[in-house]
């Protein structure tokens, strides 16, 4: 343990010392510092020791890459920030930058090993179940379903915990927020008509697996609680703070977002279109771009009466036809970060991560390890995931393809023939796929200097 101190305080040292971190926090193999000065990082002498496999800038961070022991060196770190820091000056908070990157990637990088490990179990159950080994109706199916899902469906509470913790709030407050979107009192109200809340009219939707909304209502929760910390006297903030959020924010949620998401749901299906009715290949390239980030919005939902439509009128949906390229483009995403880490990072971390996260997203249709662990933090992955999904959704759309039914798009969907024309599905999902994987590969991250 004395060689990770000795190192750990090595790197502090080359940072600038504790008077230059502003935080500090990690995710799977790196240290993210956030400094007053990037200039007094001494690259060379971090790079010479020998925990330290690269140091990369990105999103206004020092990114120190450590490998599978970073908690180790971190712990060891914070504890000599708390014994050595001086006095911060008020004036050095400015220095202080919002990344929104950043903020993404605090909230689900706690998350990805979990959610990884879900959707192993989901792709493992799609294989039994799709070979018929193992019966969709069968209590083992539906309890490992259970432990498979449950990260997706209470995605709301657990990123209410990591970006509430993200900005030094209560995260158990933050949990209890994502909680009240999805406890039975409130999910029995969805597909009831004509409700109101305090005189106002009331759309309850389904928030499970979406993070649009607990992005915002942990934002607003964040300011409350900061302003309720100044006026509620200490003694009584255990109990006043939460209190007084859960009741002002819980409404104010429902209120919003429920006739949010429904009105700009529609408009989107609605553009959507008319787009399909002025140029195929238009509409294929815009759905295709947009298709994943409806999904982070919540706002995909606006689609689907358009979808049960099709499939009832046409015996085929469109849209689906064009999203599934959007799935794909993000399973790319996920082979070229495998492939990257392969042969070019050398991490061993990442590689076991992005390698599970792909086969999940083959054979379960599972992308949300690939859109929330790495899609949405990077800028780079965000392009490229909309660049090919567009290219795919193109070329889809002109060629005419359609899904059969509702399901999920994994490989099992493509062997059971459940698009037509068959065909041009594989060729404009490939294309997603291949050109994702390739872009992201050679482009998807910044140049390292590896050890």
């Amino acid at each position: 343990m004395s060689k990770i101190s000795d190192d750990a305080q090595a790197i502090l040292n080359y940072v600038g010392g504790p008077d230059n971190v502003n935080s500090l926090v990690h995710c799977v193999t790196r240290l993210r510092f956030e400094l007053k000065d990037n200039q007094k990082v001494a690259k060379d002498k971090l790079l010479a020791l020998p925990c330290v496999i690269s140091v990369v800038n990105s999103g206004g961070q020092e990114q120190v890459v450590i490998g599978t022991k970073v908690a180790d060196y971190y712990d060891v770190i914070q504890q000599l920030l708390a014994n050595q820091r001086t006095t911060a000056k008020p004036k050095t908070a400015k220095h202080s930058t919002f990344s929104l990157t950043k903020v993404i990637s605090g909230a689900f990088m706690p998350l990805l090993s979990v959610m990884a490990g879900a959707g192993m179990v989901k792709a493992l159950l799609t294989v039994l179940a799709s070979t018929h080994l193992l019966s969709t109706t069968s209590t083992p199916y539906l309890v490992l379903s259970a432990a498979g899902n449950a990260i997706f469906y209470f995605l709301p509470i657990f990123v209410g915990i990591t970006l509430a913790k993200e900005f030094k709030a209560d995260p158990f407050v933050g949990g209890a927020l994502g909680a009240a979107l999805l406890e039975p009192s409130f999910t029995g109200l969805i597909g009831k008509h004509g409700l109101n809340l305090f005189g106002m009219p009331l759309d309850p939707i389904d928030y499970s697996t979406t993070v649009f909304p607990i992005f915002i209502i942990i934002g607003a929760y964040i300011l409350l609680d900061r302003l309720l910390k100044k006026i509620i006297p200490q003694q009584l903030q255990i109990f006043l703070n939460s209190m007084i959020s859960l009741i002002i924010l819980v409404p104010a949620t429902v209120l919003t977002f429920g006739p949010f998401g429904n009105t700009v749901g529609n408009w989107i299906s609605t553009i959507i279109m008319w787009l399909f009715s002025k140029s195929r290949l238009v509409a294929g390239l815009v759905l295709g771009a947009a298709y994943s980030f409806l999904t982070v919005l919540g706002l995909h939902w606006g689609l689907v009466p358009i979808t049960l439509q099709n499939l009832k009128m046409y015996g085929g949906d469109v849209i689906g036809g064009v999203g599934v390229c959007a799935v794909w483009a993000q399973i790319g995403v996920a082979l070229g970060t495998f492939l990257y880490s392969l042969f070019k990072n050398k991490d061993a971390k990442l590689k076991g991560l992005s390698g599970s996260i792909t086969i999940t997203g083959i054979f379960a249709g599972v992308t949300e390890p690939i859109l929330y662990g790495l899609i949405m933090p990077s800028k780079r992955l965000i392009i490229i995931t909309a660049i090919a999904g567009g290219i795919g959704g193109a070329i889809n759309a002109s060629l005419h393809v359609m899904v059969k039914s509702f399901l999920i798009d994994n490989i099992f969907s493509i062997i059971m023939m459940m698009y037509k024309p068959i065909g041009f599905m594989i060729l404009g999902s490939g294309i997603a796929l291949i050109t994702a994987a390739v872009l992201t590969y050679f482009w998807g991250f910044e140049s390292q200097k590896q050890k």
